[in-house]
């Protein structure tokens, strides 16, 4: 399922001189290619998102970087619609030549399966795990003004009184999150569903919401003005871009933390050797220092993982997500 998240025009603008800056890194980049080795044509990575999003625009960066490095075209291309089941379509039904690859997010392969009746598609069979390319903590926020000060005020008060929490729509992974997280403390809140941070944020100042569940990069602007305050992430440790803020863990979860990610997958069958080139190639990017800082202001964290990692990952998160999905009843048809 897509989650469009708004994006100010700040990150806008660092995503615009992130682009150029990282084209221009370092002149050991662009590397000669041998004929006939992969890749020796344009590459393209096809992603469920619309242009201008924190998730297409990451992927426009490593695009360029990939382009630098591999001395060959990479191109993006936005396929939306169908909660990504365009897009992911479209990738499975293309040559497994690794010409073709998708930046995929979590929900694709681990939530939707569950709420659909059908898919054109397996997404076990028909996909090739590439690399976890980044995850993204989200963040609990209130309005600067809300008697609710701490994660543990937030619970205790859950505990006492009906309670409303604002995110994204049934079945996305801003609401799996929440649910978990709800099911670890053992609370309840209503969920009010929206579809853009406007909104949800909007209610929350506005005193609609008790709390709201969010990216970094969409609160920012909210945060930096001083009219929401976030009061706990879910990473596993501080995240750099809020370091203020605890997570979870520190809260009172110990060792729970939950993050979403974003990867590479090709349709099944690419040669190894490709997926191998591909995997290692972004991994060392995503540890180039202008590659970090666009992460950190996008609200994202590296991976890099191997295809067998991601793999793994996606397994795991499968048996969870199925019986949550049946439990809530979630349908998307």
């Amino acid at each position: 399922m897509r989650i469009n998240i708004q994006l100010s025009r700040v990150a806008l603008f660092v995503m615009a001189l992130g682009v150029c800056s990282l084209s221009l890194l370092s002149p050991r980049v662009a590397q000669a290619q041998t004929p006939g080795a992969y890749p020796d044509k344009p590459v393209k990575i096809i992603v469920a998102n619309p242009p201008g999003g924190p998730i297409d625009v990451i992927l426009r960066v490593l695009a360029t970087r990939l382009t630098a490095v591999w001395g060959q075209p990479v191109v993006v291309e936005n396929r939306p619609g169908g909660a990504g089941i365009v897009s992911t379509s479209a990738l499975v039904k293309a040559p497994a030549d690794g010409y073709t690859i998708g930046m995929v997010a979590a929900s694709s392969v681990t939530i939707m399966p569950f709420a659909v009746d059908s898919l054109p598609y397996d997404p076990v069979k028909d996909l090739q795990p590439i690399s976890l390319v980044a995850r993204t903590p989200f963040i609990f926020i209130v309005r600067q003004e809300s008697p609710i000060k701490t994660w543990q005020d937030f619970v205790q008060q859950a505990k006492t009184r009906d309670l409303t929490i604002g995110s994204y729509a049934i079945g996305s992974a801003f609401h799996m999150v929440w649910e978990q997280t709800a099911r670890r403390v053992g609370i309840k809140a209503v969920y009010a569903p929206a579809n853009a941070a406007s909104k949800t944020q909007g209610d929350l100042v506005g005193g609609q919401l008790d709390i709201a569940l969010e990216a970094p990069s969409s609160a920012r602007a909210m945060l930096d003005g001083g009219r929401v305050r976030a009061i706990a992430i879910t990473s596993p440790e501080r995240f750099a871009g809020l370091p203020d803020t605890p997570t979870l863990s520190e809260s009172g979860l110990s060792g729970y933390s939950s993050l979403p990610w974003l990867g590479l997958m090709g349709p099944a069958g690419i040669p190894a050797e490709h997926v191998a080139l591909i995997q290692k190639t972004v991994a060392q990017i995503l540890q180039e220092p202008a590659m970090l800082k666009q992460l950190e202001t996008l609200g994202m964290m590296p991976v890099g993982s191997t295809p067998q990692q991601m793999g793994e990952t996606i397994a795991q998160e499968r048996l969870l997500m199925q019986p949550l999905v049946k439990e809530l009843g979630i349908r998307l048809n």
